[in-house]
């Protein structure tokens, strides 16, 4: 029996991901990160996932509900959109691992793909220290 599972992409190259820190006057601290679409596009588009409040676990993600109904090219996308949203949080975690930005995880404020990224805004729960501020100047 083979897993659908088996063959996970290489971690991305750090120039294919982008990621920029706003912190607020308030202390919010605020994140953009995208990365690449994979080569294989089936046409998948990801609808908004929902917020996620990420802990330790690393649960908390929206649920795509309706696809389980669908003929197969809609599962084959689903299948797909699934990969690069697993794809995209994966990387994020290993950015925060590297940056300790969001240290008590985050509330995703939007997801949405353009034509060759695929995108996340969120929000960290926690305020900025000021150590965060000499770490993460805001650049503008």
């Amino acid at each position: 029996m083979v897993s659908a599972c088996a063959h996970r992409p290489p971690p991305l190259d750090m120039d294919e991901i982008l990621f920029e820190t706003k912190i607020k006057q308030d202390g919010t601290k605020l994140f953009a990160f995208s990365i690449p679409l994979m080569h294989q596009r089936d046409g998948a588009k990801d609808g908004g996932r929902g917020s996620r409040a990420q802990g330790n676990d690393g649960g908390g993600r929206g649920n795509r509900g309706g696809q389980e109904n669908r003929g197969g090219s809609s599962r084959k996308m689903s299948d797909n959109a699934d990969r690069m949203a697993e794809r995209l949080y994966a990387s994020l975690d290993r950015k925060f691992d590297e940056t300790s930005y969001c240290q008590s995880g985050y509330i995703e404020i939007d997801t949405h793909q353009t034509e060759d990224r695929i995108h996340l805004l969120g929000e960290c729960n926690e305020t900025a220290s000021k150590m965060d501020r000499l770490d993460f100047p805001n650049v503008n």
